[in-house]
């Protein structure tokens, strides 16, 4: 049996046989099985923090502080950690190395505003620290990562996402965590989606310890490493787009298709996790039969059980008809994550169209939001939707809170939807 469970559906089993092109959505669901019997892999984890002057208000560096503390008492006696704190430059406040002695690392890190690195914003001096601390006990035994916290704008955001791409092509992944309004937070999902690891927003610090926690059980969790899932296309058929919809929502924009196949790598398969890819496909016109759309493919490695470049292959039909009730049934489960993507692609457009100063586009889309989202049962982020759009019609302009609720909030939509039964005989699984 596989170690992990690949399912393929599509939007339409059927579709009507025109002299049109078609547009089938295909949803991709990927999750470690049940029975993989495999422990999680040790860590080599790097914490960069952001110890900037504005850290201090609101508590937050409290909240950090007892948040770090936490992660120091979850590690188990196989993992290597290393905090860095940063500003206008970075120190090292526990190399990377097995602590043992957790009490004197709590100490150390309930110390740290006492480490002098100025006042300033240079998050790539952090990150370059928290690469050199990977690299001394780097493994392909162990998953190698690094959390970036930070409240506010850096200098050199370009260098930041040159220096994080490069970790990431030597095989270490790379989260980032935002506190309050004041940072940029297409910069740190940029930078997350990039690099294979997950990206947060809080707004209130007393959530900081949460999100921390969250973190480290994901990682502590980790199965499955380097999935990639490849879409070998039939003859005439292309991928317009396609968007990762879970953990989050994120636009992958037009694939590299090369000799008809285009691939997505993922993020590291936690234990009971499922990621999934949604395709927008363009199908040709055909007569009536059944015919394969593309063969869906995972590689994936378990080293722990020695094993890479494993792979699942799913074949994946669809049926030409001239029935037209026929062609009409839609698979819900699918349906339900479009219009989740299609209420993030809204308010995405909508704050684009805010920030070119478009305000009727603007305001016009954000209520069209508002609208999807109070429908799937979102009335907090709908209300969000409809508050910037008053102030965008007033002139104000979205506000940096609004923005990034928004923006972090539609990117979650699928992790709220209800998990939908597929009908019998839908899909290859």
């Amino acid at each position: 049996m596989a170690e992990v469970d690949l399912g393929t559906y599509l939007s339409y089993q059927n579709v009507l046989v025109t002299s049109e092109n078609k547009l089938v959505y295909l949803l991709a669901e990927v999750k470690p099985s049940a029975e993989i019997g495999v422990g999680p892999a040790a860590l080599n984890i790097a914490i960069a923090l952001d110890k900037s002057g504005s850290m201090y208000a609101a508590e937050k560096l409290d909240y950090v502080i007892s948040a770090v503390s936490h992660v120091v008492d979850c590690l188990r006696p196989n993992d290597l950690c290393s905090i860095i704190v940063f500003a206008d430059k970075a120190r090292v406040l526990i190399p990377s190395s097995q602590i043992y002695d957790k009490q004197s690392a709590r100490r150390l890190v309930r110390n740290i505003d006492q480490v002098e690195v100025g006042s300033g914003t240079e998050m790539l001096h952090g990150i370059r620290a928290a690469m050199d601390e990977i690299r001394r006990n780097q493994s392909a035994e162990r998953l190698n990562h690094i959390v970036i916290l930070t409240d506010g704008l850096t200098l050199h955001e370009s260098h930041c996402k040159e220096a994080c791409l490069m970790a990431a092509g030597r095989g270490i992944s790379v989260s980032t965590i935002g506190v309050g309004d004041d940072f940029n937070e297409q910069f740190l999902l940029d930078i997350a989606n990039a690099c294979r690891g997950n990206s947060y927003y809080i707004d209130i610090p007393r959530d900081i310890p949460q999100i921390f926690e969250k973190e480290l059980r994901g990682v502590q969790n980790v199965v499955v490493r380097n999935p990639r899932l490849s879409l070998r296309l039939s003859k005439d058929i292309t991928v317009r787009k396609a968007y990762k919809v879970k953990p989050l929502i994120n636009d992958l924009g037009a694939l590299n298709t090369v000799e008809r196949v285009a691939t997505v790598p993922l993020s590291d398969l936690q234990r009971e996790e499922t990621q999934s890819i949604l395709f927008e496909l363009v199908l040709p016109s055909r007569q009536p039969g059944t015919y394969r759309v593309a063969q869906s493919v995972l590689e994936y490695d378990v080293p722990e059980k020695g094993l890479h470049n494993v792979q699942v292959a799913r074949d994946i039909t669809i049926g030409y008809t001239a029935d037209a009730a026929q062609a009409a049934v839609v698979t819900p489960r699918v349906m339900a994550v479009v219009d989740a993507v299609s209420v993030f692609r809204q308010q995405t457009r909508a704050l684009q169209f805010a920030q070119a100063g478009d305000k009727a586009k603007a305001t016009q889309l954000l209520r069209s939001a508002a609208t999807q989202l109070l429908q799937q049962g979102q009335s907090e982020l709908a209300n969000q939707a409809l508050a910037e759009a008053s102030r965008i019609d007033q002139g104000g302009g979205a506000s940096a809170a609004g923005t990034k609720k928004l923006e972090y909030g539609t990117r979650k939509l699928t992790q709220l939807l209800t998990e939908i039964p597929l009908p019998p005989g839908t899909g290859q699984s």
